[in-house]
């Protein structure tokens, strides 16, 4: 989210954040600051850091008038988010809070933080039946704009690794009202759940050989950035492990999954580049 919704910078857009859309990422380690070094030098912009009444410090990733993400040390977080190590959790725009996170208990989640408020608005942290930690938010009446920002350096997708696509489909249909369908991208098929028709994550079935420490599910973004070769040549010598090479997903772009100096997994992706319209 951004303070307005305008922008001096030509390559950022935004997106109007409705029920069922990801609101926002935060980013835990045990090193944030060298998190925050590595993503300014990567994809520039500036750092705030926010003191939190728990004596914790939250610290805002900005670029100009828009935010991109927060980052936080794993210390003074709830116990079930210390005990994942590095990781994203990001958060999802509800209308109710409270009702999304007891359909959530319904579904057989379990509660990481209840639904409290935060300045902001109102929010609770949930882990899903099959272990990925998510965040629902709701809100206060003029706390924010309303708009996601995306372009280079901004959050632009968001995927699910899950043992079970369609178990967690089920359950984040039931939760947050999302509807999925199978996308057959040539050499596999992923499940794309949308909000409201437009399309939001990806759920992608965990394989034998994933190499992420964690045999639970887990939740990682996508950063856009404008030049793949640069960004992860960057990356690397930044301090990130690349797993792999770079990677093209059809009718989508290029991909490139990376593991930051701190741990935290996440991919960077450069858009296919748009026809130009015709009259």
């Amino acid at each position: 989210m951004s303070h307005d919704t305008t922008s001096s910078e030509a390559d950022v857009m935004t997106v109007p954040v409705r029920h069922g859309m990801f609101c926002w990422f935060e980013h835990h380690s045990d090193a944030p600051e060298r998190a925050i070094d590595y993503w300014t030098a990567l994809v520039g912009g500036e750092s705030m850091a926010v003191p939190l009444p728990c004596g914790n410090t939250m610290h805002l990733m900005n670029s100009g008038q828009h935010h991109r993400w927060s980052l936080r040390a794993l210390a003074g977080c709830p116990a079930l988010l210390i005990e994942r190590g590095p990781h994203w959790l990001p958060f999802v725009a509800v209308d109710d809070t409270d009702a999304a996170y007891v359909r959530a208990m319904e579904r057989g989640a379990r509660s990481i933080a209840a639904p409290n408020e935060n300045g902001m608005g109102r929010g609770a942290m949930i882990e899903d039946p099959h272990g990925a930690a998510i965040g629902l938010f709701t809100a206060a009446p003029g706390a924010t704009d309303g708009v996601n920002p995306h372009g280079h350096g901004f959050m632009c997708w968001c995927e699910l690794v899950t043992p079970d696509p369609r178990a967690s489909a089920d359950f984040l249909g039931h939760v947050l009202g999302w509807t999925a369908t199978e996308q057959d991208m040539g050499a596999f098929t992923v499940t794309i759940a949308s909000a409201n028709g437009h399309p939001v994550a990806s759920l992608w079935k965990q394989c034998a050989e994933d190499a992420h420490p964690w045999k639970r599910a887990r939740w990682y973004p996508y950063v856009q950035v404008n030049a793949m070769e640069t960004a992860a040549a960057h990356a690397k010598a930044l301090g990130a492990t690349l797993p792999c090479d770079i990677m093209p997903i059809p009718g989508v772009g290029r991909w490139q999954p990376t593991y930051d100096p701190t741990g935290c997994e996440t991919a960077l992706l450069e858009p296919c580049q748009q026809a130009p319209k015709t009259s």
